[in-house]
């Protein structure tokens, strides 16, 4: 295990294409909270402050990319093809393709009940590494990282191309056939903080054209402009 075996240290440095000049950080990145019950070392910290920063510092590079690399995305698309590439279940498959896994510092009992495989466990392990490497080594090793580990993911949707989402396509088929705008509003929300429910609604000139429901506001727009789709069907102006 790598709390006590500088050898999987490196290989993951390795698999990430960045050395720590601090490898402390990188140990630091790879405590779980669950550790800290069981850690001989006082004043122990969790990886939870690094998982914050590397969040915010991933999202901005995905942002940045999608934006330069797809001039004629529209916000729609971008939001819904940034989600794809943070979402915790891409995260974790990189993360278990690098390795972060075993090198984790965790508890006796939730490493027993297969926590270093959770997803959640190891999307916020690979945010935290990625606070650390943009620590250590700054702006550009941190983008160098994240656009390296989602390397294929991006290729995958340059693949794809830019296909106009919902949002997009409502907007434009009302625009063909006047001046007015589709606009959205958030009209309920239910559920507890970490499973929330959102129900949004789209009109034109103040008329409701539909409602839809989401895990996610972005989603519940979108779901609502699926539905006015459907009932205005997408016919030359």
């Amino acid at each position: 295990m790598c709390a006590h075996s500088e050898g999987p240290l490196v290989m993951l440095q390795d698999r990430l294409g960045y050395r720590f000049a601090d490898p402390d950080l990188l140990r630091q990145s790879l405590v779980h909270r669950s550790w800290l019950n069981e850690a001989a070392s006082a004043g122990e910290e969790s990886n939870e402050r690094l998982e914050f920063l590397g969040d915010a510092i991933l999202g901005a590079v995905v942002a940045r990319r999608l934006f330069q690399g797809f001039p004629k995305a529209g916000e729609g698309w971008m939001t819904v093809a940034r989600s794809r590439l943070v979402r915790k279940e891409t995260l974790a498959e990189i993360a278990r393709s690098v390795g972060i896994g075993p090198c984790l510092l965790m508890g006796a009992g939730i490493s027993n009940e297969g926590g270093r495989e959770r997803d959640t466990v190891l999307s916020r392990a690979l945010e935290a590494v990625i606070g650390a490497v943009w620590i250590d080594g700054g702006d550009e090793a941190a983008e160098a990282v994240i656009l390296s580990l989602l390397a294929d993911e991006l290729a995958d949707i340059a693949d794809a191309g830019v296909v106009p989402d919902a949002k997009s396509r409502l907007q434009q088929l009302v625009q063909s056939r006047s001046s007015a705008q589709p606009t959205y509003a958030i009209i309920a929300e239910c559920g507890p903080h970490h499973d929330r429910s959102f129900r949004a609604v789209v009109e034109v000139d103040g008329d409701s054209l539909a409602e839809g429901v989401g895990r996610s506001k972005q989603a519940a727009e979108m779901e609502a402009a699926r539905l006015a789709l459907q009932r205005l069907p997408e016919e030359s102006a």
